[in-house]
């Protein structure tokens, strides 16, 4: 395999070794372009961290600091992968480069109360989105396991070990490009019994060691394409969110899942269940405090 010397090129190898989707490629592909063209930098050779800082300075000037964390968090993913692959030194330039103050005011998370709505809508007769128990399980599974989409997608059945009580997560569906393994809460291997169960008597072709997981298009002719993937997801979380009076998703559910743990001062075990190699994103990016949580830290305080 010819060592790229590129950005373009060390970005053509990445997404051939990734499963990325068709949405994150394209941002890719602009965040490398951008960088080039800011930079003057085409070569991998030529990063100096001066220019990194400087790169810094432009974007925030004309950017706000959530676009500059976005721009950096694909660049150092890029710049991993090049160090892992051997194609630059062990120098991890992009490390060093601070993230931008995180002061984003948009909710990330939905309240407990909005969670039993939403699993209420999908147990009640009047749900329309069929087969509602599917949909119901698989935003229970989400808020229980806190995956992400394409790790949703990517979960077959024989990566469930109902007698460890655990769930394996495929390199292929990971962002740190390494397998894992995560724990499986009572609530979700009680669901996940029930879940299995149905299909071994309903829908046999649906529970198979190579089977997804979860598999919308053996329950309803109305998907196409033989396995459910991220954009049938998505589309479904857009349906659900027009019959709530909130908006939820798949990133919704992982946050609120983040922020209730970290709610417990269980930081690190948070950090391995999310899969974070930087426990810096687990409390920058996921943890999400209310008002309620913040007034009690307040009343801490001693009495004068």
């Amino acid at each position: 395999m010819k060592k790229p010397y590129t950005f373009n090129g060390l970005l053509d190898q990445y997404i051939k070794e990734k499963s990325l989707s068709p949405a994150t490629i394209v941002t890719y592909k602009s965040v490398v372009k951008l960088f080039t063209k800011d930079t003057g930098i085409e070569y991998l050779n030529k990063v100096r961290y001066e220019k990194l800082l400087d790169w810094r300075l432009t974007i925030t000037q004309r950017s706000s600091d959530i676009t500059w964390n976005n721009y950096l968090r694909h660049m150092r993913a890029l710049w991993k992968f090049a160090i892992r692959k051997r194609y630059v030194t062990s120098i991890d330039h992009f490390k060093d480069l601070n993230w931008g103050k995180y002061n984003s005011s948009k909710i990330k998370t939905i309240t407990t109360r909005q969670l039993k709505k939403t699993l209420f809508f999908l147990s009640d007769s009047g749900c329309n989105l069929e087969p509602c128990w599917f949909w119901k399980i698989v935003v229970q599974f989400m808020y229980l396991s806190g995956v992400r989409r394409l790790q949703l997608v990517r979960i077959q059945w024989k990566d469930i070990n109902f007698v460890d009580k655990t769930i394996h997560l495929t390199a292929l569906g990971e962002k740190t490009d390494r397998s894992r393994t995560i724990p499986m809460g009572n609530t979700l291997e009680q669901e996940l019994t029930e879940y299995k169960n149905r299909l071994i008597k309903d829908y046999p072709l649906a529970f198979k060691p190579e089977a997804q997981l979860f598999n919308i298009t053996l329950l309803n002719p109305h998907y196409r394409g033989h396995q459910m993937d991220e954009n049938q997801l998505s589309r479904f979380f857009r349906r659900l969110g027009k019959n709530m009076d909130f908006p939820i998703s798949s990133h919704r559910l992982r946050h609120t899942m983040a922020t209730e743990i970290a709610k417990t001062g269980h930081i690190k075990p948070l950090q391995q269940i999310l899969g974070h190699n930087d426990i810096g994103t687990t409390m920058n990016f996921y943890v999400h405090p209310d008002m309620d949580q913040l007034r009690s830290v307040i009343n801490t305080l001693s009495d004068i």
